[in-house]
Protein backbone atom coordinates (compact mmCIF):
# COMPACT_ATOMS: atom_id res chain seq x y z
CA UNK A 1 0.00 0.00 0.00
CA UNK A 2 1.28 3.32 -1.16
CA UNK A 3 1.21 5.47 2.15
CA UNK A 4 1.99 9.01 0.17
CA UNK A 5 -1.02 10.78 -1.11
CA UNK A 6 -1.03 11.42 -4.67
CA UNK A 7 -1.37 15.19 -6.48
CA UNK A 8 -5.24 15.14 -6.36
CA UNK A 9 -5.20 14.10 -2.79
CA UNK A 10 -2.87 17.06 -2.08
CA UNK A 11 -4.60 19.42 -3.17
CA UNK A 12 -8.14 17.93 -1.97
CA UNK A 13 -6.48 17.82 1.40
CA UNK A 14 -5.53 21.52 0.47
CA UNK A 15 -8.57 22.97 -0.48
CA UNK A 16 -10.30 21.28 2.55
CA UNK A 17 -8.07 22.95 4.97
CA UNK A 18 -8.09 26.46 3.85
CA UNK A 19 -11.91 25.73 3.57
CA UNK A 20 -11.70 24.84 7.43
CA UNK A 21 -9.08 27.89 8.42
CA UNK A 22 -10.83 30.53 6.33
CA UNK A 23 -14.53 29.61 6.57
CA UNK A 24 -15.28 27.71 9.32
CA UNK A 25 -13.95 29.69 12.59
CA UNK A 26 -13.91 28.49 16.06
CA UNK A 27 -16.36 30.82 17.21
CA UNK A 28 -18.77 30.64 14.47
CA UNK A 29 -18.59 27.04 15.01
CA UNK A 30 -19.09 27.15 19.16
CA UNK A 31 -22.10 29.65 18.03
CA UNK A 32 -23.49 27.37 15.67
CA UNK A 33 -23.18 24.83 18.35
CA UNK A 34 -25.75 26.31 20.47
CA UNK A 35 -28.33 26.97 18.22
CA UNK A 36 -31.33 25.52 15.38
CA UNK A 37 -29.79 22.32 14.49
CA UNK A 38 -26.33 22.78 15.62
CA UNK A 39 -24.35 22.82 12.09
CA UNK A 40 -25.07 25.03 9.08
CA UNK A 41 -26.95 24.27 6.18
CA UNK A 42 -24.92 27.24 4.20
CA UNK A 43 -21.97 24.98 5.19
CA UNK A 44 -23.53 21.66 3.63
CA UNK A 45 -24.73 23.29 1.01
CA UNK A 46 -21.13 24.30 0.17
CA UNK A 47 -19.57 20.87 0.75
CA UNK A 48 -22.15 19.90 -2.23
CA UNK A 49 -20.76 22.35 -4.58
CA UNK A 50 -17.27 21.34 -3.51
CA UNK A 51 -18.05 18.07 -4.58
CA UNK A 52 -17.31 16.45 -0.92
CA UNK A 53 -20.79 14.51 -0.44
CA UNK A 54 -20.23 13.18 -4.21
CA UNK A 55 -17.04 11.52 -2.96
CA UNK A 56 -17.32 7.74 -2.30
CA UNK A 57 -20.76 7.33 -4.69
CA UNK A 58 -20.62 5.76 -7.97
CA UNK A 59 -20.85 7.93 -10.76
CA UNK A 60 -24.35 6.98 -11.80
CA UNK A 61 -26.20 8.29 -9.15
CA UNK A 62 -23.61 11.70 -9.98
CA UNK A 63 -20.66 10.64 -7.85
CA UNK A 64 -17.00 10.62 -8.42
CA UNK A 65 -16.45 7.30 -7.50
CA UNK A 66 -13.23 8.07 -5.38
CA UNK A 67 -11.57 5.57 -2.53
CA UNK A 68 -12.07 5.27 0.95
CA UNK A 69 -8.57 7.06 0.86
CA UNK A 70 -9.85 10.13 0.07
CA UNK A 71 -12.79 9.98 2.18
CA UNK A 72 -10.23 10.03 5.09
CA UNK A 73 -8.36 13.26 3.91
CA UNK A 74 -11.88 15.22 4.10
CA UNK A 75 -12.19 13.37 7.55
CA UNK A 76 -9.42 14.20 9.15
CA UNK A 77 -9.36 17.92 7.97
CA UNK A 78 -12.92 17.97 9.47
CA UNK A 79 -11.67 16.64 12.60
CA UNK A 80 -9.12 19.46 12.67
CA UNK A 81 -11.91 21.68 12.35
CA UNK A 82 -14.36 20.13 14.72
CA UNK A 83 -16.80 20.18 11.63
CA UNK A 84 -20.50 20.05 13.42
CA UNK A 85 -22.18 18.71 9.49
CA UNK A 86 -23.39 15.52 9.60
CA UNK A 87 -20.72 13.95 7.15
CA UNK A 88 -20.49 10.51 8.44
CA UNK A 89 -24.16 9.56 9.05
CA UNK A 90 -25.61 10.68 5.70
CA UNK A 91 -22.12 10.38 3.16
CA UNK A 92 -20.51 7.68 5.00
CA UNK A 93 -23.37 5.58 6.42
CA UNK A 94 -27.05 6.47 5.37
CA UNK A 95 -25.83 6.89 0.76
CA UNK A 96 -23.51 3.49 1.35
CA UNK A 97 -26.72 1.47 2.76
CA UNK A 98 -28.80 3.21 -0.24
CA UNK A 99 -26.18 2.65 -2.57
CA UNK A 100 -25.64 -1.48 -2.19
CA UNK A 101 -29.07 -1.78 -1.27
CA UNK A 102 -29.80 -2.72 -4.83
CA UNK A 103 -33.16 -0.96 -5.11
CA UNK A 104 -32.35 1.34 -8.52
CA UNK A 105 -35.67 3.30 -7.38
CA UNK A 106 -34.34 4.32 -4.41
CA UNK A 107 -30.46 4.95 -5.50
CA UNK A 108 -32.38 7.67 -7.98
CA UNK A 109 -34.29 9.00 -5.56
CA UNK A 110 -32.22 9.61 -2.93
CA UNK A 111 -28.27 9.79 -4.09
CA UNK A 112 -28.52 12.42 -6.21
CA UNK A 113 -30.80 14.41 -3.83
CA UNK A 114 -27.86 13.92 -1.26
CA UNK A 115 -24.96 14.45 -3.46
CA UNK A 116 -26.40 17.92 -4.21
CA UNK A 117 -27.27 19.09 -0.78
CA UNK A 118 -30.92 18.56 -1.03
CA UNK A 119 -31.39 15.82 1.26
CA UNK A 120 -29.93 14.57 4.99
CA UNK A 121 -30.47 10.83 6.13
CA UNK A 122 -29.83 9.51 9.70
CA UNK A 123 -30.07 5.42 10.25
CA UNK A 124 -32.36 5.02 13.02
CA UNK A 125 -30.94 1.41 14.19
CA UNK A 126 -30.32 1.53 17.77
CA UNK A 127 -32.99 -0.12 20.20
CA UNK A 128 -31.19 -0.07 23.39
CA UNK A 129 -31.55 2.61 26.26
CA UNK A 130 -27.73 2.98 27.09
CA UNK A 131 -28.30 5.55 29.76
CA UNK A 132 -29.80 3.43 31.91
CA UNK A 133 -30.03 0.03 30.62
CA UNK A 134 -28.37 -2.76 28.78
CA UNK A 135 -31.39 -4.22 26.89
CA UNK A 136 -33.39 -3.49 24.24
CA UNK A 137 -36.11 -1.40 25.47
CA UNK A 138 -39.00 -1.18 22.80
CA UNK A 139 -38.27 -3.40 19.76
CA UNK A 140 -39.38 -2.08 16.51
CA UNK A 141 -41.86 -3.86 14.40
CA UNK A 142 -43.61 -3.91 10.76
CA UNK A 143 -46.34 -5.48 9.42
CA UNK A 144 -47.75 -5.93 6.30
CA UNK A 145 -50.63 -4.31 5.26
CA UNK A 146 -52.93 -4.34 2.24
CA UNK A 147 -50.76 -1.62 0.38
CA UNK A 148 -47.99 -1.26 2.49
CA UNK A 149 -46.32 -1.76 5.87
CA UNK A 150 -47.69 -0.24 9.75
CA UNK A 151 -44.48 0.47 11.65
CA UNK A 152 -43.96 0.41 15.49
CA UNK A 153 -41.89 1.01 17.81
CA UNK A 154 -38.92 3.30 19.33
CA UNK A 155 -35.45 3.48 18.20
CA UNK A 156 -32.93 5.51 20.34
CA UNK A 157 -29.54 7.97 20.24
CA UNK A 158 -30.14 8.24 16.38
CA UNK A 159 -27.47 10.79 15.59
CA UNK A 160 -28.56 13.85 13.55
CA UNK A 161 -32.28 12.63 13.58
CA UNK A 162 -33.59 16.30 14.26
CA UNK A 163 -31.95 17.73 10.87
CA UNK A 164 -32.72 14.35 8.97
CA UNK A 165 -35.25 14.50 5.98
CA UNK A 166 -35.45 10.62 5.81
CA UNK A 167 -34.62 7.84 8.17
CA UNK A 168 -33.38 4.47 7.27
CA UNK A 169 -35.27 2.30 9.66
CA UNK A 170 -34.48 -1.28 10.83
CA UNK A 171 -37.79 -3.00 11.97
CA UNK A 172 -38.48 -6.47 12.36
CA UNK A 173 -40.82 -7.82 9.54
CA UNK A 174 -42.05 -11.68 9.15
CA UNK A 175 -40.31 -12.97 12.21
CA UNK A 176 -37.41 -12.78 10.55
CA UNK A 177 -33.99 -13.03 12.44
CA UNK A 178 -32.33 -10.27 10.47
CA UNK A 179 -34.78 -6.37 10.51
CA UNK A 180 -35.85 -5.00 6.98
CA UNK A 181 -34.82 -1.70 6.04
CA UNK A 182 -37.28 1.20 5.47
CA UNK A 183 -36.76 4.37 4.38
CA UNK A 184 -39.50 6.96 6.57
CA UNK A 185 -40.20 10.19 6.10
CA UNK A 186 -38.89 12.24 9.35
CA UNK A 187 -42.41 14.09 9.48
CA UNK A 188 -44.50 11.45 8.57
CA UNK A 189 -48.42 10.94 10.78
CA UNK A 190 -46.54 8.79 13.56
CA UNK A 191 -42.86 9.48 13.81
CA UNK A 192 -42.29 11.73 16.72
CA UNK A 193 -38.75 13.16 17.25
CA UNK A 194 -37.62 13.85 20.92
CA UNK A 195 -34.28 15.56 20.09
CA UNK A 196 -31.50 16.80 23.01
CA UNK A 197 -27.88 17.76 22.00
CA UNK A 198 -24.81 15.95 22.75
CA UNK A 199 -21.85 16.82 24.62
CA UNK A 200 -19.66 17.94 21.65
CA UNK A 201 -22.30 20.58 20.33
CA UNK A 202 -24.30 18.11 17.38
CA UNK A 203 -27.62 16.44 17.96
CA UNK A 204 -29.50 13.21 17.95
CA UNK A 205 -33.07 12.05 19.02
CA UNK A 206 -34.82 9.06 20.20
CA UNK A 207 -37.66 8.38 17.76
CA UNK A 208 -40.98 6.46 18.30
CA UNK A 209 -42.81 5.62 15.84
CA UNK A 210 -46.96 4.30 16.40
CA UNK A 211 -48.96 3.38 13.14
CA UNK A 212 -46.99 4.72 10.95
CA UNK A 213 -47.94 3.57 7.99
CA UNK A 214 -45.37 3.29 4.50
CA UNK A 215 -46.64 2.43 1.14
CA UNK A 216 -44.45 -0.62 -0.57
CA UNK A 217 -42.08 1.40 -2.10
CA UNK A 218 -40.50 2.33 1.59
CA UNK A 219 -39.19 -1.06 1.89
CA UNK A 220 -35.16 -0.55 0.99
CA UNK A 221 -33.69 -3.88 1.58
CA UNK A 222 -35.34 -7.42 2.68
CA UNK A 223 -34.29 -8.79 6.31
CA UNK A 224 -32.30 -11.67 4.06
CA UNK A 225 -30.42 -9.43 2.41
CA UNK A 226 -29.90 -6.69 5.22
CA UNK A 227 -26.94 -7.90 7.79
CA UNK A 228 -24.37 -8.12 5.36
CA UNK A 229 -25.15 -4.26 4.04
CA UNK A 230 -25.58 -2.98 7.52
CA UNK A 231 -22.34 -4.27 8.73
CA UNK A 232 -20.02 -3.39 6.06
CA UNK A 233 -21.49 0.07 6.00
CA UNK A 234 -21.12 0.27 9.96
CA UNK A 235 -17.62 -1.02 9.70
CA UNK A 236 -16.84 1.93 6.94
CA UNK A 237 -18.84 4.65 8.99
CA UNK A 238 -16.78 3.58 12.16
CA UNK A 239 -13.61 3.84 10.33
CA UNK A 240 -14.22 6.94 9.25
CA UNK A 241 -14.63 7.94 12.49
CA UNK A 242 -11.27 6.90 13.21
CA UNK A 243 -9.81 9.25 10.02
CA UNK A 244 -11.73 12.07 12.47
CA UNK A 245 -10.23 11.14 15.44
CA UNK A 246 -6.92 11.47 13.98
CA UNK A 247 -7.64 15.10 12.84
CA UNK A 248 -9.17 16.00 16.38
CA UNK A 249 -5.35 14.83 17.93
CA UNK A 250 -3.58 16.32 15.41
CA UNK A 251 -5.66 20.00 15.99
CA UNK A 252 -4.92 19.12 19.85
CA UNK A 253 -0.76 18.63 18.79
CA UNK A 254 -0.63 22.08 17.04
CA UNK A 255 -2.64 24.02 19.26
CA UNK A 256 -0.39 22.61 22.45
CA UNK A 257 2.77 23.12 20.43
CA UNK A 258 1.89 26.29 19.68
CA UNK A 259 1.09 27.59 23.74
CA UNK A 260 4.14 25.76 25.08
CA UNK A 261 5.88 27.55 22.45
CA UNK A 262 4.04 31.21 24.09
CA UNK A 263 3.43 30.56 27.76
CA UNK A 264 6.32 31.15 29.99
CA UNK A 265 7.33 30.39 33.37
CA UNK A 266 10.36 30.75 35.30
CA UNK A 267 11.88 33.30 33.08
CA UNK A 268 11.62 30.98 29.76
CA UNK A 269 8.92 29.45 27.28
CA UNK A 270 7.70 26.28 29.11
CA UNK A 271 7.92 24.14 25.85
CA UNK A 272 11.79 23.96 26.78
CA UNK A 273 11.29 21.59 30.01
CA UNK A 274 12.37 18.49 29.19
CA UNK A 275 9.33 16.74 30.88
CA UNK A 276 6.90 18.84 28.82
CA UNK A 277 8.90 17.97 25.73
CA UNK A 278 8.56 14.08 26.56
CA UNK A 279 4.73 14.47 27.05
CA UNK A 280 4.20 15.88 23.57
CA UNK A 281 6.69 13.20 21.96
CA UNK A 282 4.18 10.78 23.77
CA UNK A 283 1.18 12.13 21.97
CA UNK A 284 3.03 12.46 18.77
CA UNK A 285 3.89 8.48 19.27
CA UNK A 286 0.32 7.67 20.19
CA UNK A 287 -1.21 9.98 16.78
CA UNK A 288 1.42 8.06 14.39
CA UNK A 289 -0.29 4.43 16.04
CA UNK A 290 -3.71 5.90 15.18
CA UNK A 291 -2.37 7.02 11.40
CA UNK A 292 -0.85 3.04 11.27
CA UNK A 293 -3.59 1.59 11.85
CA UNK A 294 -6.23 4.07 10.41
CA UNK A 295 -3.75 2.75 7.03
CA UNK A 296 -4.54 -0.70 8.01
CA UNK A 297 -8.15 -0.22 8.40
CA UNK A 298 -8.66 1.10 5.14
CA UNK A 299 -5.96 -1.81 3.56
CA UNK A 300 -8.77 -4.15 4.97
CA UNK A 301 -11.65 -2.50 3.87
CA UNK A 302 -12.36 -5.23 0.83
CA UNK A 303 -11.29 -7.99 2.62
CA UNK A 304 -13.99 -10.83 4.20
CA UNK A 305 -16.40 -10.21 6.59
CA UNK A 306 -14.00 -11.15 9.54
CA UNK A 307 -11.31 -9.74 8.31
CA UNK A 308 -12.73 -6.66 7.61
CA UNK A 309 -14.37 -6.26 11.52
CA UNK A 310 -11.22 -7.60 13.24
CA UNK A 311 -8.83 -4.68 11.74
CA UNK A 312 -11.47 -2.29 12.13
CA UNK A 313 -11.91 -3.05 15.87
CA UNK A 314 -8.62 -3.08 15.91
CA UNK A 315 -8.15 0.64 14.31
CA UNK A 316 -11.14 1.82 16.26
CA UNK A 317 -9.99 0.30 19.67
CA UNK A 318 -6.46 1.88 19.26
CA UNK A 319 -7.59 5.43 18.32
CA UNK A 320 -10.41 5.58 21.37
CA UNK A 321 -7.43 5.06 23.73
CA UNK A 322 -4.98 6.95 21.87
CA UNK A 323 -7.66 10.07 21.23
CA UNK A 324 -8.15 10.46 24.97
CA UNK A 325 -4.95 10.37 26.08
CA UNK A 326 -3.93 13.09 23.31
CA UNK A 327 -6.97 15.52 24.42
CA UNK A 328 -6.28 14.76 27.94
CA UNK A 329 -2.51 15.84 27.46
CA UNK A 330 -3.52 18.54 25.51
CA UNK A 331 -6.04 19.78 28.29
CA UNK A 332 -3.61 19.46 31.32
CA UNK A 333 -0.92 21.20 29.29
CA UNK A 334 -3.17 24.11 28.68
CA UNK A 335 -3.55 24.67 32.53
CA UNK A 336 -6.79 26.32 33.64
CA UNK A 337 -7.55 28.00 30.80
CA UNK A 338 -7.91 24.70 28.90
CA UNK A 339 -10.71 24.32 30.76
CA UNK A 340 -12.59 27.56 29.43
CA UNK A 341 -15.71 27.32 27.53
CA UNK A 342 -14.01 30.02 25.26
CA UNK A 343 -10.77 27.78 24.61
CA UNK A 344 -10.93 25.44 21.71
CA UNK A 345 -8.97 22.62 23.69
CA UNK A 346 -11.53 21.50 25.89
CA UNK A 347 -14.07 21.33 22.61
CA UNK A 348 -11.36 18.82 21.27
CA UNK A 349 -11.81 16.79 24.19
CA UNK A 350 -15.69 16.50 24.59
CA UNK A 351 -15.70 16.24 20.42
CA UNK A 352 -13.04 13.16 21.06
CA UNK A 353 -15.20 11.82 23.88
CA UNK A 354 -18.25 11.22 20.72
CA UNK A 355 -16.61 9.67 18.66
CA UNK A 356 -15.09 7.31 20.68
CA UNK A 357 -18.54 6.11 21.86
CA UNK A 358 -19.56 6.25 17.73
CA UNK A 359 -20.27 2.65 16.09
CA UNK A 360 -19.43 1.08 19.56
CA UNK A 361 -16.98 2.32 22.05
CA UNK A 362 -12.85 1.15 22.69
CA UNK A 363 -14.60 -1.78 24.84
CA UNK A 364 -17.10 -2.99 22.25
CA UNK A 365 -13.92 -2.93 19.44
CA UNK A 366 -11.43 -4.63 22.09
CA UNK A 367 -14.26 -7.72 22.90
CA UNK A 368 -15.38 -7.59 18.95
CA UNK A 369 -11.74 -8.01 18.26
CA UNK A 370 -11.00 -10.56 20.93
CA UNK A 371 -13.53 -12.65 19.50
CA UNK A 372 -11.99 -12.80 16.59
CA UNK A 373 -9.27 -15.33 17.34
Amino acid sequence: MDFNLSEEQLMLRDGVERYIRDDYGFEQRRHQATTGEGFNREHWQTFAELGWLALTLPEDVGGLDCSFVEASVVLESFGRGMVLEPFISSVMLCSRIVDRSGSEYHRQALLPALIEGRLLLALADSECDTRFTLGCIEETLARRTGDGYQLNGLKTMVFDAPSADKLLVTARLDDHPHPAIFVVDRTAPGVEVIEYALVDGTRAADVRFSKVNLPATALLIEPSQSQPILEEASDRAALAVVAQSLGVMHGVMDMTAEYIKTRSQFGQPIGKFQALQHRMAEMFVEAQHARSILYRGMAYLDKPAEERARAISAAKAATGKAGRFVCAQGVQLHGGIGMTEEYPVGHYFRFMTLLEKRFGDTDFHLARFAKGY
